[in-house]
């Protein structure tokens, strides 16, 4: 697996090998994530179930919140694995597996044939990558056209001659009209952002635009988004337009979203996470950048640089948001690397990780023998288990990436291994603590479809996982049902209740700070009185909420 040159067939393995090792592993056991992939998964289940094909819906409400292609290739994924999370998860698989290729093909004209393909190594080694390249979410189709229309954009303006201008102004156009149909604008901004760096910024030199051929290609653009955007359009009257765009684009833009806080250094500072384990050959990328002043280069610092420049004023921060720039620094690392060492690896770097991952090993060890806190019962097994997965995960990717730069294949190999092994134990460990899980085994007996009433307890997932229509009770809809006599006349006449008893944080139990702190909800204990008195019957499920970051204990009542 090291930096050398490598043939076609050898870069195809390469690249499945780290799929199957970096993406597969725990993919079907890892339950959905709230708050968004369930959404998107749920939507596609009532898009089949409907015969849907332009205006998908979550929970019986139109959702507006993406355009379709992720639903469309969401389907083909439950059609080959049934309704489940890796049918849900196939689009991203895909997407990713077509991304490591085109990085290790698409670009080996201008960095040679060797940093392609350790690019592709160090991208799908890359802990955000390995993140959303597993989750049922758009980022990573988006990211995928987005890189297309990138290496396009190059073979168009960069070469002097370029043979195939037509195969890549199709590329080129084709792939911002998907882009465009997986995530919105930004499959648009990326790009044009980074030809606006390249002339005026990084490169500074007057560009053949006549090559991109501009009008016939937004004509082909504006033909793929109109596929679906005239009836999505006419079947919602514009609401897409209005609420796809203006609430989910704009407003997200100018507002943070769900009160979260914003910081200009947001993207810097989640750097060393998402960029994990290659954010120490940050030097390498700044000494190539400034040895080798070439097109090539000056255009992967544009390409890296939009999406950074894009969102670093969106109020709304989270931090895949700068994905669609990781492609550019994985070719810059690549480069960097065959350019300064080779053939000598770069010990540094490689002593670096090595203690790192000495160091998160230990943490591994620490975290695994920690007694669970005794309130979690036999769940607390389980969260160690996952936290010391999670610990695993850091741990096991930077031996890799120490091993890769040491041109070590072997232990490598090894290290790939045993990070799937640590994928696939957290994904098992989250399943068996899972709280949604846990409330809709205990609904199991309700039928699809019926009504379900939640107090304090309104995860996305919970739609999915029990196949009930999910209504949740802000705290009007928690006094109205305290204060009416019959409890089915305040809420329509539910099939069942779901109510949050009590909650805690438990990082500081597991670290070995405390006992946990219970925090129980306003008013919850009248409820409960009013229910059993009602006529109702309860019982009592826990388990770990990913989506708040809590251990939780629920009642799921239903009737007597």
């Amino acid at each position: 697996m090291g930096p050398r040159r490598e043939s076609n067939g050898a870069v195809v393995l390469l690249v499945l090998a780290l799929v199957c090792a970096a993406l597969l592993p725990g993919t079907d056991a890892l339950p959905l994530l709230d708050r968004d992939e369930p959404r998107f998964a749920t939507a596609t289940r009532e898009m089949l179930e409907g015969q849907e094909w332009v205006v998908p819906t979550f929970n019986g409400a139109p959702r507006y919140d993406k355009p379709i292609l992720v639903y469309w290739v969401m389907r083909s994924g439950y059609w080959l694995f049934g309704v489940g999370e890796l049918g849900a998860r196939l689009p991203s698989l895909l997407a990713a597996a077509a991304l490591l290729l085109m990085v290790a093909f698409g670009a080996r004209r201008w960095v040679g044939r060797g940093p392609a393909a350790a690019a592709a190594v160090v991208l799908g080694t890359t802990l955000q990558f390995v993140i959303h390249g597993r989750l049922a979410l758009a980022d990573m189709l988006m990211v995928t056209c987005v890189a297309a229309a990138q290496l396009a954009l190059a073979a168009l303006l960069l070469v002097p001659e370029p043979p195939r201008t037509r195969r890549a102004w199709l590329v080129l156009w084709s792939a911002l009209g998907f882009g465009f149909l997986a995530k919105g604008p930004i499959a648009l901004a990326v790009p044009a952002l980074s030809l606006v760096l390249l002339r005026y910024v990084t490169l500074r030199v007057p560009l053949p635009w006549s090559r991109l051929r501009a009008l016939p290609g937004f004509a082909l653009t504006g033909a793929i988004v109109a596929a679906w955007g005239v009836p999505a359009l006419l079947a919602t009257h514009g609401d897409f337009l209005r609420v796809g765009i203006g609430r989910h684009v704009i407003e997200r833009g100018l507002d943070g979203f769900d009160a979260r806080p914003y910081s200009p250094l947001f993207y810097l500072e989640a750097a060393p996470l998402s960029l994990f384990p290659w954010i120490v050959l940050a030097p390498v990328v700044v000494r190539e950048l400034r040895r080798r002043r070439d097109g090539w280069n000056a255009w992967l610092l544009a390409w890296f640089l939009a999406p950074y420049i894009i969102f670093t004023p969106y109020r709304t921060q989270l931090p895949h948001y700068v994905l669609p720039g990781f492609p550019a620094v994985a070719l810059l690392v690549a480069r960097g690397l065959e350019h300064e060492r080779a053939p000598r690896p770069p010990r540094r770097a490689a002593l670096v990780l090595g203690a790192l991952a000495c160091a998160l090993c230990a943490l591994v060890a620490w975290v695994w023998t920690r007694p669970a806190p005794a309130e979690l019962g036999g769940g607390g097994a389980a969260i160690i288990r996952g936290a010391a997965a999670a610990v695993a995960l850091l741990a096991t990717s930077a031996a890799c990436a120490a091993a890769w730069l040491s041109q070590r294949r072997v232990l490598a190999a090894g290290a790939l291994v045993l990070f799937a092994g640590a994928t696939e134990g957290l994904g098992r460990s989250l399943r068996a603590c899972h709280a949604t899980l846990a409330v809709a085994r205990a609904l199991v007996d309700v039928p699809n479809g019926a009504r379900l009433v939640t107090v304090n307890f309104a995860e996305p997932s919970l739609v999915f996982y029990s196949h009930l229509r999910l209504e949740p009770t802000d705290s009007a809809g928690l006094a109205a049902l305290t204060a009416d006599a019959d409890p089915t006349s305040a809420v329509g006449g539910p099939a069942a209740l779901v109510t949050l008893a009590r909650e805690a944080r438990i990082e500081g139990a597991l670290l070995g700070s405390g006992a946990l702190t219970w925090r129980v909800p306003e008013g919850v204990e009248a409820l409960h009185a009013h229910l059993f008195n009602a006529g109702w019957r309860a019982s009592r499920v826990a388990g770990f909420n990913p989506g708040r970051s809590r251990w939780q204990e629920l009642d799921v009542w239903l009737r007597r």
